[in-house]
């Protein structure tokens, strides 16, 4: 599953990237400093960004210039629960914007292994409980938000959806889940290890897991509530959702497990599945055309479930 197995339009830029040591636990913060460095994405001049802090939790706040709605999305950015920053929602968010002139929220969350499990989901749900409760102040209506994330923070996503469904109030309209990191136990089979996905490895996939899960170990017996969203036994009345991943990726699998386990439990799921797609192509191959379709049929999904940017 290495470079030859891309798609060719892909294959010059993976090239050029570095594996970086997220599987030797003394230099996660090393690794992490050098990613969210080569992470950091480019906001539109059309989008307006701001910082704001409410007590324990920090979010980002990416606002429309011009044919604003009255839709809302949070979005949780990736990084294995070890790196990531809001810096990295900058890509997303300006297409978010675009297309549906929705206010895109990116909690500032915690990360491991300093702060495991479920520091960012706390942080994440105060982000939500926020919006939902002062919606009128940032022009939104509770009942059209979203919730989004990549990788990890796709991962993320999917565990709110659940913690927000069980806690009840207003439900998210929809969730988007960009190659989401959904499941311990892959990380727990070391039979994946030789696979040699691009971009994350099942070694560091592992030790990522485990700084998160801590005291618990990848692949354990029980684990607590949303600490891996594809542990949750009944996924029933979880949002619409819309799941892509690409074949040359370490979660294609659990991806696909979920998306067919979410349609079995008669929630309504589209799958966008890439061949010859790795981890975060759309993210560093942003201009090639399997990029552009992919972001464009989550951005359609999105729109059918909270209107586009004509709205008003």
């Amino acid at each position: 599953m290495g470079i030859e197995n891309l798609r060719p339009e892909l294959q010059d830029s993976f090239k050029k990237i570095p594996s970086l040591p997220f599987h030797i636990k003394p230099l996660i913060p090393i690794a992490r400093f050098i990613y969210n460095i080569a992470a950091k994405s480019k906001l539109d001049d059309g989008v307006e960004v701001r910082t704001e802090r409410h007590g324990a939790f920090e979010m980002r706040v990416f606002t429309p210039k011009f044919a604003k709605s009255d839709a809302g999305v949070l979005w949780c950015f990736g990084g294995g629960h070890v790196a990531g920053n809001a810096d990295h929602v900058n890509g997303i968010a300006n297409h978010i914007c675009k297309k549906t002139g929705a206010t895109v929220f990116a909690p500032a969350y915690r990360l491991a292994p300093r702060h495991p499990f479920p520091a960012n989901l706390d942080d994440a749900f105060n982000c939500w409980t926020h919006i939902v409760s002062n919606a009128a102040s940032y022009g939104v209506n509770p009942d059209k938000l979203a919730i989004g994330g990549n990788s990890a923070g796709g991962g993320l996503a999917a565990s709110l959806a659940q913690r927000i469904l069980d806690e009840g109030g207003p439900q998210p309209k929809a969730q988007i889940l960009f190659y989401p990191m959904l499941d311990d136990r892959t990380a727990a089979d070391h039979s994946k290890d030789a696979l040699g996905t691009v971009i994350w490895q099942n070694k560091a996939n592992r030790t990522a897991w485990g700084v998160y899960l801590s005291p618990h170990a990848p692949g354990a017996a029980t684990l607590p509530d949303y600490a891996a969203p594809a542990r949750r036994q009944d996924l029933s009345s979880l949002p619409p959702t819309w799941i892509g991943f690409g074949d040359v990726d370490l979660f294609a699998n659990e991806d696909q497990i979920y998306a067919q386990r979410l349609k079995d439990a008669k929630v309504e799921c589209e799958v966008e599945f890439v061949p010859g797609a790795p981890h975060a192509f759309e993210a560093i191959c942003p201009d090639v055309p399997v990029s552009i379709d992919f972001v464009a049929s989550a951005m359609e999904f999105l729109v059918q479930r909270i209107g586009s940017a004509s709205a008003t």
